[in-house]
């Protein structure tokens, strides 16, 4: 089985701090930080990794803390490359956070997998007292009942989802039922979307390139189970970097064969399978 993989990104901040990127390296300056999804498609399926979200608020609000910002809705992109929403088959969720989870409702015919994890310890979270209010911050506080309200699995550690694609758990890192999605061509061998458990590719090389990880700064885990999850991580790729693909890098239009539209958003293609129309070639 081939796959073609995409990465969209729907939006970005101008003035991100570097320091709430890595964890304990404060005076990092700052940087652009895109906010993307991914798109798996294969002869038979339409795939979303993440959905990002849309919320003329919450683009007030980073546009406010983090200076120039552009935005559009997660369909409308899927819309520049030729995918309509309902063609959206399958969505699979990194996390429970805004900007992954926030637009799961815009694809209705999609069955939705998440880690069984990640959404009791969401529930539990959610029915502490105010004080703990860290651990729900950045949630999609309604994902519990938008997934009961439709088709949906909730996932116990590893699970394969169709051929070639499967979810690998990376509890206690970024969140409590955080995980992973590894797509394997028979082409091009592995490719892992990483969620937020890779926000650039310093995290995993290093901040002067000197290959010494650096633990992503928000999370609710430790940076020493991180550490362990990143050196895992790294092993299943042969210790590729490239074959990490995050979401809030815009080191990834570089890396890979990538266009912009006229409103500055990118799009990157990471493989490409027979049958399916370059994205990149057609901007």
């Amino acid at each position: 089985m081939n796959h073609s993989i995409w990465i969209l990104e729907y939006g970005y901040v101008d003035r991100f701090p570097a320091s709430n990127l890595f964890a304990g390296q404060p005076n990092e300056g700052h940087r652009r930080m895109p906010y993307c999804f991914g798109l798996v498609r294969s002869a038979d399926h339409c795939v979303l990794v993440d959905t990002g979200f849309a919320d003329p608020a919450i683009y007030d609000r980073l546009t406010a803390k983090y200076g120039d910002t552009r935005w559009s809705a997660p369909v409308d992109v899927l819309a520049r490359v030729g995918v309509h929403a309902e063609q959206v088959d399958t969505i699979l969720l990194t996390h429970n956070h805004f900007d992954h989870a926030g637009c799961v409702d815009a694809f209705p015919a999609a069955h939705v997998y998440i880690q069984r994890r990640e959404i009791e310890c969401y529930l539990a979270a959610a029915a502490r007292p105010a004080r703990f209010e860290f651990l729900t911050r950045s949630c999609q506080a309604d994902l519990p009942q938008r997934l009961a309200a439709r088709t949906a699995t909730l996932v116990d550690g590893t699970a394969t989802v169709t051929d070639g694609v499967e979810l690998r758990p990376a509890h206690d890192t970024h969140t409590a039922g955080s995980q992973v999605v590894a797509v394997t061509n028979a082409a091009d061998g592995t490719w892992v979307f990483a969620g937020d458990n890779v926000y650039s590719y310093q995290n995993l090389e290093g901040l002067r390139g000197d290959g010494v990880l650096a633990p992503i700064a928000m999370t609710t885990g430790s940076a020493a189970g991180w550490l362990d999850f990143a050196d895992e991580l790294l092993a299943g790729v042969g210790g590729d970097t490239r074959r990490i693909l995050p979401f809030h890098e815009a080191a990834v239009w570089d890396r890979f064969p990538s266009a912009v539209f006229d409103d500055g958003l990118h799009v990157a293609e990471v493989s490409l399978a027979g049958g399916h129309p370059s994205a990149v070639s057609a901007v």
